[in-house]
């Protein structure tokens, strides 16, 4: 992806979520992966990483301390789940920045856009956000992104439905289940995978996802549904 075509898609990313950039060159710092930056030798995203990291915590713990009464522990369970790879890898997918990121040929070789590069990405981005516009701004974002998940207590993503579905089949049978990749399709930096479980020569259900990890939890999820009516 050449520079305009590189902003050209940042620009329709801003007047997406409704804010002006100022500095183009700092969100194009926090898109570009380590790979990019060593074949090009320029600046990756891992100190914005470090800002946009430190700040999610804050704007999240903030949340959590003037809307909830909760004790400190309580108040770090609940962060640790929706300040997490998998939830920011969600977030980042949900903000479309997979498209965005700046992959040198080596990572899209091996398919390297993955889980927690994606998790990183959305901190960087908010790293950047935060040195372009500002902590409000930033704020603004987490509002649409982040807080409406904690309010609707939308968790369903951090289950373990593997050791759930693992615990359930182990009380019936002494044969444990196994999980098969059928089928991955999509450019490297966005694939999804499809895979299915299998218990004693059964299919017990089948699932998709963003990452082998992601589609072997939502093919636990459905054996689950289907076995533990």
């Amino acid at each position: 992806m050449n520079n305009d075509d590189f902003f050209n898609h940042l620009s329709e990313f801003a007047l997406k979520y409704n804010f002006k950039i100022h500095q183009e060159q700092i969100f194009r710092q926090a898109l570009t992966h380590p790979s990019y930056a060593n074949e090009n030798e320029g600046e990756d995203y891992e100190r914005l990483e470090f800002l946009g990291d430190s700040i999610l915590d804050f704007l999240v713990s903030e949340y959590l301390y003037q809307n909830f009464k909760l004790a400190e522990g309580d108040m770090t369970k609940i962060r640790a789940k929706f300040v997490c790879t998998t939830a920011n890898a969600e977030y980042s997918r949900e903000l479309g920045l997979p498209s965005l990121i700046l992959l040198g040929h080596g990572a899209r070789e091996h398919n390297e856009s993955t889980h927690a590069v994606l998790a990183d990405v959305f901190e960087s981005f908010l790293g950047a956000l935060y040195v372009d516009q500002g902590l409000d701004v930033v704020r603004a974002l987490i509002q649409k992104i982040v807080l409406p998940k904690i309010n609707l207590q939308k968790i369903d993503f951090f289950i373990d439905y593997k050791s759930k579905l693992q615990e359930y089949i182990q009380a019936e049978s002494r044969q444990g289940v196994n999980y098969i990749l059928i089928e991955e399709v999509g450019p490297p930096h966005d694939k999804t995978f499809t895979t299915c479980v299998n218990h004693d020569g059964v299919i017990l259900g089948s699932g998709q996802g963003k990452s082998k990890k992601e589609s072997e939890q939502n093919a636990a999820k459905d054996a689950l549904q289907k076995v533990a009516r």
